[in-house]
């Protein structure tokens, strides 16, 4: 009788679980907590204090570049007070980066140095950020910019509305003469250039060098098709695949003639019989 007591128990048990399973879940009603938004003014009071609310100060308040509207000039606040003891500074705010100097914005227009010893592109005290992979004039000379700071650990091509230029450590140097790789899309694919006296020279038609040999440049680009002859100032020499091969011995013709050809470079001092030929003044005869 216990036993069918307890069965008889967990089976009404079960049913009632099942029963309330079904009924239907009435739904949650959540009250909207109410959000007032209210605008506070910002402001540099005649003590130079920062304030808000129109007129409650905050000692606390961290670095900030705020507008005192009284006179329309932006200053820097820390810690609830203009800093007019600090030198040339570069401060942020929603607006931008500014140039700061004894608690306000300067008027400052060029690429100048300031007291972190960078150098920043500047109009009417903003930070250009737009300057970016240009060179740009200082006293320090023509300086390679990412986002308005020079970037004196910057070695490579710079290009700016004067040209294309070589800058050293950020610097465009004028020493600069070689062959260089094109990062900065000058050419369709990537080649290579020449650089003459740290400027791209785009109308240079000659044979010049860098550490992987002398190449044949045409309009002051690579020409990697070119085969035959073609000078520079050091003298008339024979490239294969647009590059110098200084392993050539043999006779070479141009349209000027049949030249001797000894190194990869003409003899024009060879008289004799060679290759088939008799030469005189390094040209078959």
């Amino acid at each position: 009788m216990r036993q069918r007591a307890k069965r008889l128990l967990l089976t009404g048990l079960m049913v009632c679980a099942m029963a309330a399973s079904l009924v239907p879940a009435q739904a949650a009603t959540i009250k909207e907590a109410s959000v007032i938004w209210k605008e506070v003014s910002q402001d540099i009071n005649d003590k130079d204090q920062y304030v808000y609310d129109t007129d409650k100060t905050d000692a606390t308040m961290p670095s900030l570049v705020l507008s005192k509207s009284s006179i329309g000039v932006l200053g820097y606040i820390d810690r609830g007070i203009v800093q007019k003891n600090t030198g040339s500074l570069l401060v942020p705010n929603w607006e931008g980066w500014w140039h700061m100097k004894g608690g306000w914005k300067q008027d400052t227009d060029g690429l100048i140095q300031l007291d972190d010893g960078g150098w920043y592109q500047f109009s009417n005290g903003r930070l250009q950020v737009s300057e970016n992979e240009t060179a740009k004039n200082s006293s320090k000379g023509w300086l390679f910019l990412r986002d308005g700071k020079a970037d004196l650990s910057y070695s490579g091509l710079v290009a700016n509305e004067n040209g294309i230029f070589w800058a050293d450590n950020g610097v465009v140097t004028t020493t600069k003469t070689e062959v260089v790789k094109d990062t900065i899309g000058i050419t369709p694919d990537a080649g290579w250039i020449y650089v003459k006296n740290g400027v791209f020279d785009a109308s240079a038609n000659t044979i010049a060098n860098n550490k992987n040999g002398w190449w044949m440049i045409r309009d002051g680009v690579v020409d990697f098709n070119y085969t035959g002859l073609a000078k520079n100032d050091a003298g008339w020499w024979y490239l294969q695949d647009g590059k110098v091969n200084f392993n050539y011995n043999g006779a070479v013709q141009n349209e000027n003639g049949i030249w001797y050809v000894q190194g990869g470079n003409v003899k024009f001092d060879y008289n004799g019989h060679a290759y088939g030929y008799y030469f005189s003044g390094g040209c078959a005869q």
